[in-house]
């Protein structure tokens, strides 16, 4: 998937959330008032049940959806699916419960508390999409082709920002037991998470080093969008072509 048609597939699934999130709470109470069942007892239960019930987790699972394949599509595109696609895979899950949270109370996004309890896992998410929808491939350069300590300090912050998802997801043991059908598995998990988030926080309890490693992250990204030149770079196709002609 290019870069434009991603950015137009991204759109539309935030788009999507955001009407399901923000409109359709008043397209029930102005369906409610113009049909009159306020005044019966118990007459407005079908259209709460179709609206709120229905019409409404479907447009958030549509647009989460709509988010993660276009990523993955855009991640095969770069080749870049088998390192990035079980990191943003766990960056999503991390992800989900917060978007069901906005999306069942869009008032708290404007509350500073919620924006300070975002989970890290979703800053990470929030940093690479917008680098995948700023990174274009041109044929003569690759996505993150910088320098080779570069690109070791983008895959080593992503890996640890997969770890802080998963191991400050409160409900990933419950949600790997049900799905995987494994108690064992949720038993194991729950148990691991708080010594993984010790030694994530290098044992001080405080989510400053994870700021720090996305800090990193968002920085090296950046980096990576400025053109590079080394001696190991492959000569370009015009300049390959260019040497054809002369000869």
């Amino acid at each position: 998937m290019f870069a434009g048609r991603y950015l137009w597939w991204m759109l539309m699934g935030i788009g999507i959330f955001l009407f399901a999130a923000l409109s359709l709470d008043y397209i029930t109470w102005l369906t409610i008032q113009l049909s009159g069942c306020g005044e019966m007892a118990g007459a407005c239960q079908p259209t709460l049940r179709l609206i709120s019930g229905l019409l409404k987790p479907a447009c958030i699972w549509t647009a989460i959806g709509i988010l993660f394949v276009a990523t993955l599509l855009r991640l095969h595109r770069l080749s870049l699916i088998w390192f990035w696609g079980p990191v943003v895979t766990v960056w999503f899950v991390a992800s989900t419960p917060i978007l069901l949270f906005l999306a069942a109370d869009a008032a708290a996004l404007t509350q500073p508390a919620t924006l300070a309890a975002l989970p890290v896992a979703f800053l990470f998410l929030a940093a690479f999409v917008a680098y995948l929808t700023l990174v274009l491939e041109d044929g003569d350069t690759l996505p993150l082709a910088a320098s080779v300590p570069l690109r070791r300090t983008i895959r080593l912050t992503a890996v640890y920002g997969a770890l802080a998802g998963a191991a400050f997801m409160s409900e990933l043991s419950r949600i790997a037991g049900t799905l995987l059908d494994m108690p064992a598995l949720a038993v194991v998990i729950a148990l691991a998470q708080p010594y993984l988030q010790t030694v994530l926080t290098l044992g001080t309890g405080s989510m400053a080093p994870a700021y720090a490693v996305l800090a990193a992250f968002i920085a090296a990204l950046a980096a990576s969008l400025l053109p590079h030149t080394t001696a190991r770079q492959q000569p370009s196709r015009r300049a390959i072509m260019l040497r054809r002609s002369r000869r």
